[in-house]
């Protein structure tokens, strides 16, 4: 579509050009339609019309960004608690999700990205899975494993 058209729809239509670029959650769609200045009503019926319509389904979104973050992406449990936090999913959807996954998925994650960063130093991994939202005791058990301290799987 091209960028002048865009300048011209109304709500709904707008809320409908976003969804086909990529999939969003309610939340993140009413944030773009509030910044493009729409009144609240107008985006209130166009999200609740939209969602009858099947276009948005935040649970549906929620657990595809989930699987997608824990099967392509290199982030602990907390690293992905905060993207999925960032894309305005509730947090209930959110609680709900993180207590399907496993200190074993963890560590599954945690060594693909040990061996994507097999030169780093063992701080140096330490710090990097740190920022990635990796839990200390996967932390530990890992890179003292890895090093011959530390506790055994």
């Amino acid at each position: 579509m091209p960028k002048q058209g865009i300048k011209n729809l109304n709500c709904q239509d707008y809320a409908l050009y976003l969804l086909s670029l990529r999939a969003q959650s309610s939340e993140m769609l009413r944030q773009k339609l509030e910044r493009k200045k729409y009144e609240a009503k107008d985006i209130d019926a166009a999200l609740l019309r939209l969602t009858e319509l099947g276009y948005i389904n935040d649970e549906q979104y929620a657990q595809t960004f989930f699987e997608n973050l824990k099967k392509y992406k290199n982030f602990g449990f907390y690293g992905i608690k905060n993207k999925l936090i960032l894309k305005k999913i509730p947090r209930k959807s959110i609680d709900t999700m993180l207590k399907t996954f496993t200190l074993a998925q963890e560590k599954e994650i945690a060594r693909r990205f040990i061996s994507q960063n097999a030169r780093k130093t063992r701080e140096q991994l330490a710090r990097s899975m740190q920022s990635k939202g990796f839990r200390s005791d996967v932390i530990f058990s890992l890179l003292g494993s890895r090093f011959g301290e530390g506790a055994n799987e």
